[in-house]
């Protein structure tokens, strides 16, 4: 059952379908027809149409062959279909002969941009205006500027793309040129240090000016529209500017220039350089002006200041002790001096030589030198090497020196000519060589004095020692370039004080400096040190140098004398105590012989002559005296003790009296030269200040005549004495000693410090002062003062 109804179904269905494939095929048969139909009208539309497309496309040959720019005709993917002739002449392929692919010749930095192009190309239908660089077939790199848009099929699918590539590659070198000659311009007229300014008519103000006119002037752009050109020209130029004014607008110059002054806009005058120069318009006519000015102030005050520089320069060459001769290139004389023509012997004023061709000046001339022909020779040698050379000495065949200097002279590195400098020297070389002598001289001296010479640097290094230093020190010259001289020979005590107390570096303060050195051998000596220091030509201390000076002896010498001081004090105080026991014992004797000269005069009187009575009386005089002597004596063993009887005192009966009383040999002769004074004093004080002053002076007169002089000048407040003889002398460094100590006379066994020590207290105790003018072998000059009033 179930099959038979498969079976019914099955036939239904095969039923079905022969009945759709009955109406299919009647549907197919009508299609068929209308198909063919439309075949044989599209066949004659297409017949039509090529004929059409045919004529078109002739008339588009025409106009594509003959298009000036490059016209192109490419597939999407940039394969060129077709181009034009002037598309092969730019890009330099054939399509016909050669593939070419237009994105393939774009330059590799424009391709991004391209792609971009053709995006909005395809998708638009068009672009205008797309400017690439591409490289040609020989490598050129081209400009061009691209019209395209997208050929559509009849369906409208885009198909390909046709456009028009127009080289401006010439057009925009030129464009970018004149935008970097705008920009130039721009810079140049807004940077300018040279004004520039554009005026339209004779009157009124400028149109425009540029920052460096503004900055110039002081006013700004805008105020110089108001201000009138010709209000802000110096008078003295005003006129002579408007008239050449005048003369552009009328066409008559087309530029002048000129040096001109304005005015500023605060008051203060302006030197320029002004250039003005004419623009016409299309006809000819002048319808601008454009003016530039150039600040010349400083330039115009430094070209016064060079001019007045070179009339002093002039007049100082011409008053020149040296004889001085400028030339210029050619060899010509364009300044000489009058110095020049003596020297030179020139019988013509300075003024005369200007001019002058100097080419054989020095064959002249070469009679005046020792050598004539090396004189020639040296100056042209000089003149062609252009070479400076300065004091170069020349021997006169009078025996006198030249110094000469030789200076080129160049601008710019452009030879202008040359200065010769003669100078005459000849008292300078004199004195030179006298001086090298005397550096000589001295120089042995210094090698071979018995003081002992030191140079140090600045951080106390031995520089140099002499031969005496060598030789108190024990060490050679080696052994004592370089070293610290009081590391290597002060004693530790000694260096200790030198440095910390004086310092070694401030030798100014080193005075007679007494320190212990230990020489080589390592004996320890005492030496006198004196410094001073070393000074080069601008006073700055570049070392020092010392002297030293063995007193090791000496030294020695007055330890002995110290002792021997301190001896003779006690001997001294026993001289005064023998003086008092002397001086009492004396009196009584004396006493007992004026009593019985009194009494033989007395009771003799009528035996005895006139003469012996005087006789008598002249020994009564002289007893008198010696008690007065006595007495002095006495009150000299104690004059500190004793009280002063001030009295009148008349010195000059004093001073006879003292002459008359001591031993004067009859080689010597005392006198007074001006009459002395009557002073208050104690008598007896100053019979011992002049008896032993008097009698020092003659007792040290080594002379065959010998001459002791005294004599008194008067001041207000005080006598001031002198005694004066020719005798021995004493040395100055001995001078404030000898009131101290026994100066004892190499030839004379005598003492005089006890004299002169009593002398010095009786001054002192009338408020005076005392000095010596002394001199070994010329005599000495004893001066003391007494004040007026005590």
């Amino acid at each position: 059952m179930q099959s038979a109804k498969n079976v019914e179904i099955l036939e239904r269905a095969l039923m079905r379908e022969k009945a759709a494939r009955k109406a299919a095929e009647a549907i197919l048969e009508q299609k068929s027809l209308e198909l063919y139909n439309v075949s044989e009208e599209l066949r004659k539309s297409n017949s039509r149409l090529e004929e059409t497309l045919n004529r078109k496309t002739s008339e588009l040959e025409g106009v594509f062959e003959t298009l000036i720019d490059a016209f192109i005709v490419m597939e999407l993917s940039g394969d060129v279909i077709r181009m034009n002739q002037a598309a092969k002449d730019l890009l330099g392929f054939d399509p016909e002969e050669e593939p070419v692919n237009l994105i393939g010749l774009v330059k590799e930095q424009y391709k991004e941009y391209t792609f971009e192009a053709f995006k909005e190309l395809t998708i638009h239908g068009k672009f205008n205006n797309y400017r690439a660089v591409i490289i040609t077939k020989n490598g050129v790199e081209k400009i061009v500027q691209i019209n395209a848009s997208i050929i559509y099929n009849t369906k409208g699918e885009p198909v390909a793309a046709q456009g028009i590539a127009r080289d401006i590659t010439q057009e925009t070198a030129m464009k970018r040129q004149m935008q970097h000659q705008k920009r130039q311009l721009d810079i140049i007229f807004g940077n300018s240090p040279i004004g520039v300014s554009l005026a339209r008519s004779m009157d009124g103000g400028l149109l425009m000016v540029n920052n460096a006119m503004s900055k110039m002037f002081g006013y700004t752009a805008e105020e110089f529209e108001k201000v009138d050109v010709n209000q802000i020209t110096h008078p003295d130029h005003r006129e002579e500017t408007l008239e050449l004014r005048k003369k552009l607008f009328a066409g008559e110059i087309q530029t002048f220039q000129m040096e001109k002054r304005y005015f500023r806009k605060d008051g203060s005058l302006l030197w320029a350089n002004t250039s003005v120069t004419a623009v016409p318009d299309d006809n000819g006519v002048t319808e601008y002006l454009v003016a530039t000015v150039e600040d010349i102030t400083e330039r115009k005050e430094a070209s016064n200041k060079l001019k007045q520089s070179e009339n002093r320069m002039s007049t100082l060459i011409k008053n020149m002790q040296s004889a001085v001769l400028l030339e210029d290139e050619n060899r010509t004389i364009s300044l000489t001096n009058q110095r020049f023509c003596d020297l030179f012997e020139i019988p013509a004023p300075p003024e005369a030589l200007t001019g002058a061709d100097c080419s054989s000046a020095a064959e002249q001339s070469k009679r005046l030198f020792a050598e004539p022909d090396k004189f020639v020779t040296e100056v042209e040698n000089l003149v062609k090497n252009r070479e400076t050379v300065i004091a170069e000495e020349l021997a006169m065949a009078d025996g006198r020196f030249l110094e000469r200097s030789y200076i080129p002279i160049f601008s710019d590195g452009i030879y202008k000519g040359h200065l010769w400098s003669y100078d005459d020297i000849t008292i300078r070389k004199r004195y030179k060589e006298s001086l090298q002598a005397q550096k000589d001289k001295y120089s042995s001296i210094i090698a071979n004095m018995n003081l002992g010479l030191l140079e140090v640097d600045a951080e106390v290094k031995i520089l140099m020692a002499n031969q005496s230093f060598e030789e108190i020190s024990g060490y050679s010259e080696a052994d004592l370039i370089g070293k610290h001289p009081g590391d290597l020979l002060l004693t530790n005590k000694s260096k200790e004080i030198f440095e910390n107390d004086i310092g070694i570096e401030n030798v100014d303060q080193i005075k007679n400096h007494e320190v212990d050195v230990i020489n080589k051998d390592g004996e320890i000596r005492t030496w006198l040190i004196s410094g001073t220091p070393n000074l080069n030509i601008k006073g700055e201390i570049t070392g020092s140098i010392f002297i030293h000076l063995d007193i090791t002896d000496r030294k020695n010498l007055e330890n002995k004398q110290i002792e021997l001081l301190k001896d003779l004090e006690i001997q001294n105080q026993e001289l005064n105590d023998y003086a008092h026991i002397v001086s009492h014992d004396l009196k009584s004797p004396l006493r007992n012989i004026s009593a019985l000269l009194s009494w033989t005069r007395e009771d003799f009187k009528n035996q005895l002559g006139e003469g012996s009575l005087v006789n008598i009386d002249l020994m009564q005089d002289k007893v008198e005296k010696m008690d007065h002597l006595i007495e002095n004596i006495l009150k000299y063993s104690s004059i500190d003790r004793s009280s002063a009887s001030i009295e009148k005192v008349n010195v000059q009966a004093l001073v006879e009296d003292i002459i008359a009383m001591i031993y004067i040999p009859d080689h010597i002769e005392v006198t007074i030269k001006n009459k002395l004074p009557v002073i208050d004093a104690d008598t007896t004080r100053i019979q011992q200040l002049f008896q032993n002053i008097i009698s020092n002076a003659v007792n040290y007169i080594d002379k065959e005549k010998g001459i002791v002089e005294v004599d008194v000048v008067e001041n207000p407040q005080e006598y001031i004495f002198s005694v004066k003889d020719n005798g021995i002398g004493i040395p100055e460094d001995q001078h404030d000693r000898i009131f101290q100590i026994f100066n004892t006379a190499s030839d004379h066994k005598k003492s005089t410090g006890i004299g002169l020590s009593i002398v010095r207290k009786i001054i002192d105790l009338y408020n005076g002062r005392v000095w010596l003018e002394s001199t070994p072998q010329v005599g000495t000059t004893f001066n003391f003062s007494i004040k007026k009033s005590l």
